[in-house]
């Protein structure tokens, strides 16, 4: 008879069943939308106060990818962002939107290419 078996199974697969929900949860909801962010990129588009910056990847899990980033530039002073070009080496900082869907600036330092940091 192996009446304890199936209970220990069951109990065995419910905390390993609530181990993987706990890591899921945690890994995509542990970042801090506050704590303070800095991209390094290539003003790739510019309109109002939105940027789009397109990033080197260097610090990415896919090598030599490129992505591109929205930026929110309402926090952003003007006199920091007004003549900006695309093509142009600049570095963002901010913080993540309540919604992970952007960052949102709060500075922005353009940058020669001389400057670029590396790896």
């Amino acid at each position: 008879m192996m009446t304890g078996v199936i209970p220990f199974a069951t109990a065995i697969l419910s905390v390993a069943l609530m181990m993987s929900v706990i890591l899921l949860l945690g890994l995509g909801g542990s970042a801090d939308p506050q704590q303070s962010l800095r991209l390094e990129g290539h003003v790739q588009w510019i309109g109002g106060q939105t940027m789009i910056l397109a990033t080197n990847g260097m610090y990415s899990y896919v090598p030599k990818a490129l992505w591109s980033v929205r930026v929110d530039l309402t926090r952003v002073p003007q006199d920091e962002y007004h003549t900006l070009t695309q093509g142009d080496l600049v570095t963002v900082t901010g913080v993540l939107s309540d919604d992970n869907s952007r960052v949102v600036g709060t500075s922005i330092e353009r940058r020669g290419p001389w400057e670029a940091e590396s790896p």
